[in-house]
């Protein structure tokens, strides 16, 4: 971890935070069975229609000779149909039907075997590239994917499906893993709620846990296993809902789960991983737990943030390249205090975002469905998180959907009205349990929760084809998005994000490189970078935040010093508002001198004369004097002082002492040192 947190004690109370759920007008209705049949819980089998063979330059024999070593080595009642020739001496075995691609490997192994064949691989089945097998895809039913004013998932899966190394954290309630659309589909995660407190007297000045565990449903604290064990409030603790939502394991759904698999959904990013962190529990989370469940799944190092109560708490060695937060609470019901509360809340979680993004990961929050001003919204509105409000299937605002000051993007997330149809909310991976896991199935749900993984899953598309930098990130979301004419800014963003628009985008995948010592009077030079998709980049150099200059190269002046010189990679055709940018800070180096006697008395005080000079600046600062590693005297340096400074050291005992005398710089000089060994008798 790179900076020191600190608890915020407007901010350490129970249980605060919330799911970004509609209420009432959640009347999510679950999903029946596909028309094909009960929901499948076994793997489906790879399929092959046959053997593909290519022959060695010296083989004698032809690929029909290849029947009868091949025949034996088939499943029963399977046979060769016929064979046939192709270029490059490959040639092709075609079954008599179609069987499953493991059922192959002993006719594989016979042909390797043989000496005048190279190589031999299943004939596969292949789907259509844009498109899915998956039951609820192919009957409609996943509008937020390819629905007119879906993410435009199945144009975006023509050119990746997402990289198995880019991983999402769903920082919720945890994950059902065992659900046959998400397995194999995750990561190691961990478990952030905590245990509970209760008065140990009477008057409350001792706290002790209690066993119970109650908000965190699993009989333990924070520990590394993040399955959701439920989060039904049956003993009405805290007004949450009799039922169990598995609202983690609905979220993941739409994130990444399989795709063409012949069961159930697909994610909007079905070749990612799912990283569940449990933060979430009967009646919600903390904002501490929460904000350590973010830096944990970004790859910071969270121990001792607990106050050591949990122990040592191994780095997440799989970090998560997109943080999703499917979560959050409404400050708007106390007028008085709401802006008051948010801004003091978004201070904590403001630096916990810029740690996290620091590391490299983009995070996105629920815009929350209280159907109001989001400027109220916690962690959505807050610096660092990508806001999402929800759309229905026409683009236009859901009306339970937050909008105004801090809506960044838009999202499929349901209508969520009052008798809603099958097909007009988000379905996804969900389970029967009314309170503990039962059986898997599928749910439609409508809320902000569910637009955010759909940005989710967008974004780790972008890190999966090298778009890693969490601000070039958001800005390709941002400026690719779709404008719906009935949803402005204030309730959409930047509008309804577009997969496809991000990958087809002229984006940097890297930033400019900067060359060159940042000092006035030299010059700096720079590249563009890398870009997908070919595009023409234009750089511009910016003082602050004035152009200055176009062009690879920039002569640094004296209106430089002290000021932020940054290049600017944009692209000139296409894809305008998307840029990557690197930047140095201009100060001018200083020379520092001091005198001081080789040889002093013991007996007496020494006085040294300290300067510092500086082109085109006076220089001002701090001097620090140290024998050896201690720190014997310091001294303010003013433009007054004009460079120059005396100071009276302590006598000095006898012996050979090593002077150090450091200078430390303002905001426009470089910082500087010098030494010298002087004895004392």
């Amino acid at each position: 971890m790179t900076q020191r947190l600190r608890r915020p004690l407007t901010l350490v109370v129970p249980l605060v935070t919330t799911f970004a759920l509609a209420a009432g007008a959640l009347s999510a209705v679950a999903a029946e069975a596909p028309a094909d049949g009960p929901l499948n819980t076994e793997e489906i089998a790879q399929p092959a229609r046959g053997l593909i063979v290519k022959l060695t330059d010296e083989a004698d024999s032809s690929v029909s000779d290849l029947v009868d070593d091949v025949a034996a080595e088939l499943p029963d009642d399977v046979g060769v149909a016929e064979t046939a020739s192709g270029p490059g001496e490959m040639g092709l075995l075609e079954l008599s039907e179609q069987v499953d691609a493991a059922d192959l490997d002993d006719a594989i192994e016979q042909l390797q075997d043989n000496p005048d064949v190279a190589w031999a691989v299943p004939n596969g089945v292949r789907m259509p590239s844009a498109t899915a097998n998956d039951p609820y895809f192919t009957n409609g039913r996943l509008w937020n994917l390819t629905g007119t004013w879906g993410v435009e998932a199945n144009k975006a899966w023509d050119l990746t499906t997402g990289s198995a190394g880019v991983r999402v954290a769903v920082v919720d309630t945890g994950l059902l893993t065992n659900h046959p659309d998400l397995a194999g589909q995750y990561v190691a995660g961990r478990d952030f709620v905590d245990r509970d407190y209760e008065c140990a007297n009477e008057f409350c000045t001792r706290i002790r846990f209690r066993n119970t565990f109650y908000f965190a449903n699993d009989g333990n604290g924070w520990d590394s296993n993040p399955a959701d064990p439920g989060d039904w409030d049956g003993a009405s603790r805290c007004a949450g809902s009799p039922r169990s939502t598995w609202h983690g394991t609905h979220v993941a759904g739409t994130i990444a789960a399989k795709r063409n698999n012949r069961i159930g959904v697909a994610g909007v990013a079905p070749g990612v991983k799912v990283q569940p962190v449990r933060v979430l529990g009967r009646c919600g989370g903390t904002d501490w737990d929460i904000a350590m469940g973010i830096l944990w799944a970004s790859g910071a190092n969270v121990t001792g943030y607990d106050g050591g109560q949990h122990g040592t708490i191994p780095v997440n060695r799989t970090p998560s390249k997109v943080i999703n937060l499917s979560l959050g609470s409404w400050n708007g019901t106390d007028r008085e205090h709401a802006a008051q509360w948010t801004r003091s809340a978004c201070k904590f979680y403001g630096d916990v975002a810029a740690i996290a993004r620091k590391r490299g990961s983009t995070i996105v929050a629920a815009a929350g469905n209280n159907g109001s001003n989001h400027a109220y919204n916690v962690p959505s509105v807050c610096p660092g998180f990508i806001g999402v409000a929800a759309t229905k299937k026409d683009g236009t605002r859901a009306s339970y959907s937050n909008f105004g000051r801090g809506i960044d993007l838009a999202a499929p997330g349901g209508s969520g009205e009052d008798g809603d149809l099958p097909g007009n909310n988000i379905i996804s991976t969900f389970n029967a349990g009314a309170t503990k896991p039962g059986t898997n199935n599928y749910a439609e749900r409508a809320g902000t929760s569910m637009a955010a993984p759909a940005v989710s899953g967008v974004a780790a598309l972008a890190y999966s084809v090298g778009i890693t930098h969490p601000d070039v990130v958001e800005r390709v979301l941002k400026s690719t998005a779709r404008r719906a004419a009935n949803c402005p800014t204030t309730a959409c963003g930047s509008g309804v994000v577009s997969a496809h628009r991000v990958l087809t985008a002229k984006a940097p995948t890297s930033a400019p490189r900067l060359t060159g010592p940042p000092r006035p009077g030299r010059t700096l030079r720079a590249t563009t970078g890398s870009w997908r998709n070919g595009a023409q980049v234009k750089l511009t150099w910016y003082r602050g935040s004035r152009a200055v200059r176009t062009g690879t190269s920039y002569r640094l002046t004296k209106a430089d010093i002290g000021q932020r010189v940054t290049v600017r990679a944009t692209a000139t055709n296409g894809s305008a508002g998307i840029y990557h940018q690197s930047s140095v800070f201009v100060k001018t180096k200083s020379r520092l001198s001091f005198s001081m006697p080789s040889k002093v008395k013991k007996s007496k005080k020494t006085r040294i004369t300290v300067k510092v000079k500086a082109p085109y600046v006076r220089a001002t600062g701090t001097i620090r004097v140290y024998d050896g590693k201690k720190r014997i005297a310091s001294k303010k340096l003013t433009s007054k002082n004009k460079g120059k400074v005396k100071i009276t050291l302590r006598k000095l005992k006898k012996g050979k002492h090593r002077i150090r005398v450091i200078y430390s710089g303002s905001g426009k000089v470089t910082s500087a040192q010098r030494s010298k060994v002087v004895r004392s008798r």
